[in-house]
């Protein structure tokens, strides 16, 4: 798609938050003819429903709205129990350390120089991102290249985690829901209330410039 000037980007943006307020809706949608009926009506179309067929359906899309929060609710109640359970038992395990907030970490490989990142420090590192089912979504080390960031621009479990590592150092973290993406989640790949489990290396650190 070409954006030749102003008004094809205003038009664009236009589409953009219509697209990104409805996208992540927890109902099934037929794009096509979402796309088609938007076109329509804007250039004045006659509606193809009558408006007691507007109004039947869309109270059939409130209802499947209302029942997909409702077991969205269960699963995040569901998500926090599980949570609970985890960090408790975990808790018990040999070489883990739990902070005030709750995070726990082990220490895989210890660093060595002393020397440890602060808040406004940027940082490389290589890690891998799991869920406690096991699946992996994020790693660099599969995408084979390291990354940098400012250490207090990342969720609050890596912020308080790196602090604690000298370069070299290789952790395993266990980060609680509350300390990572919440009730919210992130997107379609990290649920409501999820617990993260990650395996991070500090390669090193320098001041942001």
């Amino acid at each position: 798609m070409e954006l030749k000037n102003d008004l094809d980007r205003m038009s664009y943006a236009l589409a953009l938050n219509m697209a990104t307020s409805i996208r992540h809706m927890p109902a099934e949608i037929n794009y096509d003819i979402f796309g088609e009926a938007v076109k329509e009506l804007l250039k004045g179309g006659e509606p193809a429903i009558t408006q007691a067929e507007y109004r039947e359906y869309m109270q059939k899309l409130q209802q499947k709205l209302a029942e997909a929060e409702q077991s969205a609710n269960a699963d995040s109640a569901a998500a926090l129990e599980e949570e609970k359970a985890f960090f408790e038992q975990n808790a018990k395990a040999e070489g883990i350390i739990t902070t005030a907030s709750g995070l726990q970490y082990q220490v895989l490989t210890p660093g060595k120089g002393g020397e440890k990142p602060g808040p406004r420090d940027v940082v490389r590192v290589h890690y891998e991102g799991k869920l406690l089912s096991g699946k992996i979504f994020d790693s660099s080390i599969a995408r084979g290249e390291p990354i940098e960031f400012p250490v207090d621009q990342v969720i609050p479990g890596w912020t308080e985690a790196l602090q604690l590592m000298e370069i070299g150092s290789k952790f395993r973290l266990f980060i609680p829901s509350r300390l990572g993406y919440g009730a919210h989640g992130a997107g379609n790949v990290i649920p409501p209330n999820a617990t993260l489990i990650f395996e991070v290396e500090l390669i090193g650190f320098f001041k942001d410039k």
